[in-house]
C-alpha cells in the first residue's frame, strides 16, 4: 500500500407561528398557469386541515404522509400546518407522499421557517423509493439571508446542480414559498424560484438542465425534506402548508428565468457550480423508513460518502454466528432462536473467528475486545442498532432555585495529559469541554457549567460531591438522556471487524481516547454512523487500519484521531462538525488528525464544517495523501501538512477555510488540481519555524525509525503547485514565508505552474503570489502570472480569470485553462483514479 514518491523532478442557523398564505384552492390555478397553458392535472394537495400528534396525516389528494424524523424529534399537524417540531442540530426530516407518481411535475408549498439559525428545507418531486429525487433547497442563514439550491439525489449522493440567492430576506414572520418543477427525460429540466406574499412571479430564480447519467427520468412522488445545521445551538421547528404538485404538460415552455448572481450555497459543503458539485448532507443518525439523508462526493467518483443509515445494510450471518437481542438471555446459546442479551457476554463466549450479529435495539454497554479473540461485530440484515452511551433519567426533584436533580453515579475524569481542565487543549471560552459528562434533554445537548449555583436554563452541572446531577430546564414532559457509559468499543485484537450500527451519546475522557478505539492491526470500521460523543469518534492506534462509509459527527475534540498507523486508508467517509466542545484548534481538534504514520491514504472524505482543521498530518507523517476529497468550511484549514514528508494533495475542494492548505515544515509536497477558493486568509501557504528533525529532544518525532530520521527534515523544500483553480477572497492564492529561520522562499525550491489564478485588479482582490525573502518579513507582491514567470521562472504558463470570480463560477474558466495545464503524472493518476497525461484545471469531473 505505501506509494513511493518518486516524482518531484523539477524545481520547484424557536418557532413563531406562521402566517398562513393562499387558501389552496386559488393556489392550484396559480400553479397551473404558471406551469402549463391549460390541462395540467393535479397529482397532490394537502393543506393539513386536521390535528395529528404522530403523523402528518392523510393528504387531500396524494394518500398518507410517509414521515421519518430523527430521535428527540417530531412530525406533527396543529393549528392548520405540519411541522417538523424540534429537529436537533446535524439532523434532518423528511415527508413523502409515496402513492403520488408523477413524471413532469410543478410542486409548490409554504414553509414557515425559524429565524436564526440555519435550515436547509426542500421540496422534493420524481423521488424514488430507493430515495433518488431532485430538491429545491431553499436554505437560510441565521440572518436571513437565503438561497435556492437545486439538487440531484441519486444513490445517496446529493450533487448541486446550481444556486442562486433569493431576492428576499426569509423571516419567520412571513411566508415563504418555494416552487419546483421538473420535465424532460433524455434532458431533465429543473427550475425553482421562491417568494412571499400572494404574488407568484413571472420567472424562475434558477434552471438548471441535468443531462449527465445520473439524471432521474422516471416518474416519482413529492415530499418534503429537511435538515437543520451542526452549527445550530437550538432543536428547530418549521412549519408546512398547502403542498400541491400538479403534471406539466410536455409541449410547454417553462416560464423566463430571472438572470440571477450566482451565490454559494449555505450548506456546509463547497460552494456549488453551474456544473454538478457536492453538497453535504450529512446521514441521519437514527434508524428510518425513509432513505438517510445524502452525503456528498467526490467529482470523480462513483461512490457515496458517510455510513449507510443503521437499519439499511445486509450483511451475511454466518451459520455459528452468536446472536445477541435486547429481548434474549444472556444464560442462552446465542441462536436466532435463542439469543444472548448483551454484546459482552457474547465475546465472552466466542472464539477467535466468530461473528457477533446484532438484533434491532439499543445497547447500553462498554465492550472490551480482548487481544485473544479476533471478532467480526454485525447488525442483523435490514435491522437497525444503537450502541448508545446514554440512558434517560426520570427521578427528578424540584428545587426552590428553578433546578431540578437526580440521584447520578457516573463522574468521568476532566484530566487531559495530567492536567485537569488542561488550558493548553481547553479554550477560555469554553472551560469545562475536557470534562465528558454529556446531558441530552430531547436530544439537544445541554451545556455544562462549573457549579450548581451556576445552572440555569439549558445548562448542568454533574455534582460528583453530592452524587447527583442538576438540570436548569424543566424535565417535566420531556425526554432527559444523561451519558453514563465511557466507551463503545475497546477493540484489542487484530482483524476485527465493527460494521452495520450506530454508536451515539458515550461520554468518553481523555483517557479513553475514543468511543471506539481501535489498538492492533488490521482492524477494520465499516458502515458505522458515530455522533455526539465527548472526546474522539474513532481513535486509531497501530498499522493497516481501515475505515471505509462512516460518518462522524458531534465528536467533542475530535472526529477521527490516528497515531502510529502505517498503512492507514480512510476512505468514502463523512467527518463534520465536529469539535463541538469547542476546544483550542492546537495541539489537537477538529475533523481528522493522523500522527507518526506512514503510507497513509484518505480518498473520497468529506472532512467540512469541522471546528480547527479538515484535515492535518503532524509529527513524521511520511508517504501521506489526501486525494478526491472535500474540506471546506473548517474554522481553520482545510489541509495542514505540519512536520512531515512526501505529501500528495490533489482532485480535492478546499473552500472558504481560514487557509486551504498549508505546508508547515513539510518537504516533498505535490497540491495539483485542486479548487481553492474563499478561504478567508490564502489559498496556499508555506511556513518554517524553528523546530527540526536532528533535534531529537523535541517532540514529533516516529519512535520506530532512526533518530533522527533520515528521511525527513522538517524544513519546506520541493514543493509543486500545480493545475490548481484558485477562486476569489483571501489576502494571497499563493503565500510563503519563513517567519522565524530566515529561510528564503527561492530555498524552499517551489514550482507555480498550470494554475488558474484569480486577477488582482482592486486594493480587495487577492493577490496571486506573496513571495517571502530571507528577512522573515519581506514579501513581494504579484499580480499576474506574467510578473510570476518574469520574476521565478519563465518556463512557469499560469493563467488567470478576466475579474475576480468565486471559485463555483470558474467552470467556464478553468476549461479554457486546460490548455496550459500540465499532464497528469504516473503517480498522481494512480492515486486519483485518472487517466495519465489527463490535462485539467481545478478537480476532477465525472465522464
Amino acid at each position: 500500500m505505501p506509494r513511493l514518491r518518486t516524482r518531484f523532478r523539477r524545481v520547484l442557523f424557536p418557532a413563531v407561528g406562521l402566517v398562513t398564505g393562499v387558501a389552496l384552492l386559488a393556489f392550484v390555478p396559480a400553479l397551473a398557469a404558471s406551469a402549463s397553458t391549460g390541462g395540467a392535472a393535479l397529482l397532490a394537495s394537502s393543506s393539513f386541515g386536521r390535528s395529528s400528534a404522530a403523523s402528518w396525516g392523510v393528504a387531500e389528494k396524494g394518500g398518507v404522509w410517509s414521515t421519518y424524523v430523527p430521535r428527540g424529534a417530531a412530525a406533527l399537524v396543529t393549528a392548520g400546518q405540519a411541522r417538523f417540531q424540534s429537529l436537533p442540530a446535524a439532523n434532518s426530516a423528511e415527508a413523502v407522499l409515496k402513492a403520488v407518481s408523477g413524471l413532469d411535475t410543478d410542486a409548490t408549498a409554504v414553509f414557515g421557517v425559524p429565524s436564526g439559525v440555519t435550515t436547509y428545507t426542500a421540496l422534493e418531486v420524481r423521488h424514488q423509493a430507493s430515495g433518488d429525487t431532485y430538491r429545491a433547497r431553499l436554505e437560510v442563514s441565521p440572518n436571513g439571508s437565503a438561497a435556492i439550491n437545486v439538487t440531484r439525489v441519486r444513490n445517496k449522493v446529493e450533487v448541486s446542480l446550481g444556486a442562486v440567492a433569493v431576492p428576499f430576506t426569509v423571516s419567520s414572520a412571513a411566508a415563504t414559498h418555494v416552487e419546483l418543477q421538473v420535465a424532460g427525460t433524455t434532458a431533465v429540466t429543473v427550475s425553482a424560484r421562491a417568494w412571499t406574499g400572494s404574488t407568484v412571479p413571472t420567472k424562475w430564480l434558477i434552471s438548471r438542465t441535468d443531462s449527465s447519467s445520473s439524471r432521474i427520468a422516471s416518474p416519482g412522488a413529492v415530499g418534503i425534506w429537511q435538515y437543520a445545521s451542526s452549527r445550530n445551538h437550538v432543536p428547530v421547528t418549521t412549519t408546512f402548508d398547502n403542498v400541491t404538485a400538479v403534471s406539466v404538460p410536455a409541449a410547454v415552455t417553462a416560464p423566463p428565468v430571472i438572470t440571477p448572481v450566482p451565490v454559494a450555497s449555505t450548506a456546509p459543503a463547497p460552494s456549488p457550480t453551474a456544473a454538478p458539485t457536492p453538497v453535504v448532507t450529512p446521514p441521519a443518525p437514527a434508524p428510518a423508513p425513509a432513505p438517510a439523508p445524502t452525503p456528498a462526493r467526490a467529482p470523480a467518483l462513483a461512490l457515496p460518502r458517510g455510513s449507510a443509515a443503521p437499519g439499511s445494510t445486509s450483511y451475511a450471518v454466518p451459520s455459528n454466528a452468536l446472536v445477541v437481542s435486547p429481548a434474549g438471555n444472556d444464560t442462552a446459546v446465542g441462536t436466532v432462536a435463542a439469543p444472548l442479551k448483551t454484546v459482552g457476554a457474547a465475546v465472552a463466549k466466542a472464539v477467535t473467528g466468530q461473528t457477533v450479529v446484532l438484533r434491532a435495539g439499543t445497547y447500553n454497554e462498554s465492550v472490551v475486545i480482548p487481544s485473544s479473540k479476533s471478532l467480526t461485530v454485525q447488525s442483523y440484515p435490514g435491522e437497525a442498532v444503537w450502541f448508545d452511551g446514554s440512558q434517560p433519567v426520570s427521578a427528578w426533584t424540584a428545587a426552590a432555585d428553578a433546578t431540578w436533580s437526580a440521584p447520578w453515579g457516573y463522574f468521568p475524569s476532566g484530566v487531559m495529559d495530567g492536567i485537569q481542565d488542561n488550558p493548553y487543549f481547553v479554550s477560555s471560552t469554553h472551560p469545562f469541554a475536557a470534562r465528558p459528562d454529556q446531558v441530552f434533554f430531547d436530544g439537544s445537548q445541554l451545556t455544562q457549567v462549573g457549579s450548581a449555583a451556576q445552572v440555569t436554563s439549558g445548562t448542568f452541572f454533574p455534582d460528583a460531591s453530592t452524587g447527583r446531577i442538576i438540570i436548569g430546564s424543566n424535565p417535566t414532559g420531556h425526554t432527559v438522556r444523561v451519558s453514563n457509559q465511557p466507551q463503545a468499543f475497546d477493540v484489542n485484537s487484530p482483524n476485527t471487524v465493527l460494521q452495520g450500527f450506530g454508536i451515539r451519546d458515550y461520554g468518553t475522557s481523555y483517557l479513553q481516547r475514543g468511543a471506539v478505539r481501535l489498538s492492533s492491526t488490521g482492524d477494520v470500521a465499516r458502515n458505522l454512523v458515530i455522533q455526539d460523543n465527548a472526546m474522539i469518534g474513532i481513535n486509531i492506534e497501530n498499522d493497516t487500519t481501515t475505515l471505509d462509509h462512516v460518518t462522524v459527527t458531534g465528536s467533542g475534540l475530535l472526529g477521527i484521531g490516528a497515531n502510529e498507523s502505517y498503512g492507514l486508508k480512510i476512505s468514502n467517509s463523512v467527518v463534520t462538525g465536529n469539535n463541538s466542545q469547542m476546544f483550542n484548534a492546537a495541539p489537537v481538534a477538529g475533523g481528522i488528525k493522523v500522527t507518526r504514520s506512514r503510507g497513509v491514504t484518505i480518498s473520497n472524505v468529506n472532512a467540512s464544517s469541522n471546528n480547527g482543521n479538515g484535515i492535518w498530518f503532524d509529527e513524521s507523517v511520511y508517504n501521506g495523501s489526501v486525494v478526491n476529497s472535500t474540506a471546506s468550511n473548517n474554522t481553520f484549514d482545510g489541509i495542514i501538512a505540519e512536520i512531515s514528508d512526501h505529501i500528495l494533495v490533489a482532485g480535492n475542494q478546499l473552500n472558504d477555510n481560514k487557509m486551504g492548505v498549508q505546508i508547515y515544515n513539510t518537504a516533498n509536497v505535490e497540491v495539483l488540481n485542486n479548487d481553492i477558493g474563499g478561504n478567508a486568509q490564502f489559498g496556499v501557504k508555506l511556513a518554517q519555524d524553528e523546530r527540526r528533525q536532528a533535534n531529537t529532544s523535541i517532540t514529533g518525532h516516529d519512535r520506530r525509525q532512526p533518530l533522527p530520521d533520515p528521511t525527513l527534515t522538517w524544513v519546506v523544500k520541493n514543493v509543486t503547485i500545480e493545475n490548481n483553480a484558485f477562486g476569489n477572497g483571501g489576502l494571497y492564492q499563493v503565500y510563503g514565508l519563513d517567519g522565524v529561520t530566515n529561510i528564503p522562499m527561492d530555498d524552499m525550491q517551489v514550482t507555480i505552474t498550470g494554475n488558474l489564478f484569480n486577477q488582482h485588479t482592486t486594493p480587495t482582490d487577492s493577490y496571486l503570489v506573496g513571495w517571502g525573502g530571507a528577512d522573515n518579513t519581506t514579501v513581494t507582491r504579484y499580480s499576474t502570472p506574467a510578473a510570476v514567470a518574469q520574476a521565478k521562472n519563465t518556463a512557469w504558463v499560469n493563467s488567470s480569470t478576466t475579474g475576480s470570480i468565486p471559485i463555483a463560477d470558474m467552470t467556464a474558466a478553468k476549461a479554457s485553462a486546460a490548455t496550459t495545464a500540465v499532464p497528469l503524472p504516473v503517480d498522481v493518476a494512480a492515486a486519483t483514479g485518472q487517466p495519465v497525461g489527463t490535462k485539467t484545471v481545478g478537480v476532477f469531473t465525472t465522464s
